[in-house]
């Protein structure tokens, strides 16, 4: 009889170790959030591959299992705002530089506007007496001067239009750098949000 007792009693006893182990390790189910301690240590589950590692999107984080997926985007994000500030620094560091560009040019395009205008004045006196020509002679000497002037007025208009051209680039350049800081900005914001969401705690 009492060997029997025993026997009930070490069955109940391991019933009862049965029935607390399974609710234990399944609350230690490896997932995103859950504590680990070997930094760098990986296992494998049904769900994917985890590594023990503090979460970079995390101030002061602990050590926990993280999956890979959420280890990469998480790493990313963090990269993505380093390179954001420092991409940031340099087009702040740059807009001065394109603001003199563009005075520089603007102030150029004014002083050849003016030979132009004045070439251009030139030229049509040159055409009227050309016109008015009588002599052979006159015709040839303002044959000449027609030409001289219309070469000069094209390579005034020529240089106009490369000063125009930089001008649009350096504008361009400027409205980069203006708005660039904005888009990296939200760049960095979506990536974060993506990688909180691959961390969700649980998955």
């Amino acid at each position: 009889m009492l060997r029997k007792i025993a026997s009930i009693s070490v069955a109940l006893v391991v019933a009862g170790g049965v029935m607390v182990a399974a609710p234990a390790e399944a609350a230690a189910k490896i997932s995103n959030g859950v504590a680990c301690t070997k930094s760098g240590s990986t296992t494998k589950t049904s769900g994917g591959t985890y590594k023990c590692a503090k979460n970079p999107l995390v101030t002061n984080s602990k050590l926990t299992w993280l999956s890979l997926d959420c280890v990469t985007a998480a790493n990313d994000a963090v990269k993505a705002q380093k390179s954001a500030v420092t991409t940031t620094e340099n087009f702040k560091a740059q807009l001065p530089v394109i603001e003199l560009g563009i005075t520089t040019e603007t102030a150029n395009k004014a002083e050849i506007q003016v030979k132009l205008d004045a070439a251009t004045l030139r030229l049509t006196a040159a055409q009227a007496k050309l016109a008015a020509a009588k002599t052979d002679a006159d015709k040839r000497l303002l044959t000449t001067a027609v030409s001289s002037w219309t070469s000069a007025t094209r390579a005034y208009a020529s240089k106009i239009r490369n000063i125009d051209i930089t001008i649009k680039k350096l504008e361009a350049a400027k409205l980069a750098g203006t708005n660039k800081p904005a888009e990296l900005a939200s760049n960095v914001a979506n990536a974060r949000d993506s990688a909180k969401l691959i961390c969700t705690k649980g998955f």
